[in-house]
């Protein structure tokens, strides 16, 4: 459960407006926090498997007062936004919200028209939606996003997590992603575009946080060596006592080993791999532009170096049993101690959404938590997720003892740890939200955002 970070600057964004950041993930008050804070404008946003949540906060705001001004962003309403075209939606902000949010509040302030805001869609007095577009202003570099407001967020603090770090500090050194995943939403969301801060941005971030440790969450930090390079030596220069974890792609440490060693020295203590398979064919399956052989290599260098691995890979729900023995067999040859498996999902607004729309079996987004299989399986359902859960099922506890000797994990740490483990590892769990077996609305239940994919693509055809 990471920081709401994004929420964060778009508050810094609008340093002359008394702003709060109510989290819902943790406090569900929203009535009670609407009556003593009494806003003028209130914005959610949301992931796709928090739509529906999302479009619930929205209705009871308008109920609560329809003079607030309502807005939705994030990376579902930017990929899907006819699934907030609601009339309790005064707009929707497409992409960054940095490069709208300030321009809308100062319309709102001052009783303007959004006609002029960049990246929005605004519901005019009529009650039709009017599009403005999406642009990325020209000239914008990261070094001038504000400072977060993290201190909007201190009272949920302790409850931020990332791995085993509790409480965490996230940090946004890069977005955007070069690569096209079939997967993935993020190349989707910037456009292609990737951006990055300065080194010296980045380490007046690392200041303001306060934390002793910090997660950097861009999709591949080793990406920008010359700037991972630069902010290593600021970071030592300047003495900053912390332990760090990162994202990173498997090919940019082979290519850069002394980097993670130069890290390692500065703090480095964890690495999220998104290995994705155990062959060349799984990874050329999702577009990964990268092989197990490096993967390998990458995954020699972290152990070598101390690094924790947090090992990510994807199942399909083709697979057979034979397919589930081979990633299992991988993972316990490469020891990795902290894994991450999930099932192949068409995100809505993905290249996989795309190609894979008429194999879906729902619409239903409570489903697309990369948890369920939303097309169809190879094996029986209930098969495949006794496959899938076994995939949790910890047998060698020997790697947990040696990061506990080498100090790396406490027991608490690997209690902890077991817990989470125990609960993904029974498969009975997953059969209630599956969109065959299990209770989900009905196709034609589906938001507006799906019909409006399908009649696009009927107009293609």
């Amino acid at each position: 459960m990471p920081e709401p970070l994004h929420l964060e600057l778009l508050a810094a964004s609008v340093p002359d407006h008394d702003v709060r950041i109510f989290d819902m993930r943790i406090d569900a008050n929203l009535l009670g926090k609407l009556e003593s804070f009494q806003p003028n404008v209130v914005a959610v946003t949301a992931l796709t498997t928090e739509v529906y949540v999302a479009r619930d906060v929205l209705m009871a705001v308008k109920k609560f007062s329809d003079e607030i001004f309502t807005v939705v962003g994030g990376h579902h309403a930017t990929l899907m936004p006819e699934d907030f075209r609601m009339p309790q939606v005064d707009a929707i902000s497409l992409g960054e919200g940095e490069f709208s949010f300030p321009h809308m509040i100062e319309a709102v302030d001052e009783g303007k028209s959004l006609a002029m805001v960049p990246n929005l869609i605004w519901r005019n007095r009529d009650g039709h939606f009017v599009s403005n577009g999406r642009t990325i202003p020209p000239g914008r570099s990261m070094d001038d996003l504000p400072l977060p407001r993290r201190d909007l967020v201190e009272k949920y603090r302790e409850e931020y997590f990332f791995l085993f770090d509790k409480p965490d500090s996230s940090v946004a050194a890069s977005r955007g992603c070069p690569y096209r995943c079939n997967f993935c939403s993020v190349h989707e969301f910037y456009e292609g575009k990737t951006r990055h801060m300065s080194a010296e941005r980045v380490l007046d971030e690392i200041h303001h946080c306060d934390t002793k440790h910090i997660t950097f969450v861009d999709d591949n930090f080793m990406m920008n060596y010359r700037r991972e390079n630069a902010l290593a030596d600021l970071i030592k220069a300047e003495g900053v006592d912390m332990s760090f974890s990162m994202e990173c792609r498997t090919d940019s440490i082979v290519r850069h080993p002394e980097l993670v060693e130069k890290w390692v020295d500065i703090g480095l203590y964890a690495v999220l791999l998104g290995l994705e398979g155990a062959s060349d064919k799984a990874l050329a399956g999702v577009n990964k532009e990268n092989k197990l052989s490096v993967n390998d290599e990458a995954i020699k260098i972290l152990k070598a170096n101390g690094v924790i691995i947090w090992g990510a890979f994807i199942t399909d729900p083709q697979w057979t049993t034979d397919d589930f023995a081979i990633l299992r067999d991988y993972v316990d040859e490469k020891e990795i101690t902290h894994t991450q498996f999930t099932i192949l999902t068409p995100l809505p607004g993905t290249q996989l959404y795309r190609q894979q729309f008429n194999d879906l079996l729902t619409y239903d987004y409570t489903c697309y938590d990369t948890l369920h299989a939303v097309t169809p399986t190879k094996m029986p359902r209930v098969e495949f997720y006794k496959n899938f859960a076994k995939l949790y099922q910890q047998a060698d506890l020997g790697p947990y003892y040696d990061l506990v000797r080498e100090g790396k994990l406490t027991v608490d740490d690997c209690r902890r740890g077991k817990r989470m483990l125990d609960a993904m590892s029974h498969w009975e769990y997953y059969l209630e939200n599956d969109p065959v077996i299990g209770s989900v609305r009905a196709k034609s239940e589906a938001l507006p955002g799906a019909f409006a994919h399908k009649r696009s693509r009927a107009r293609f055809a």
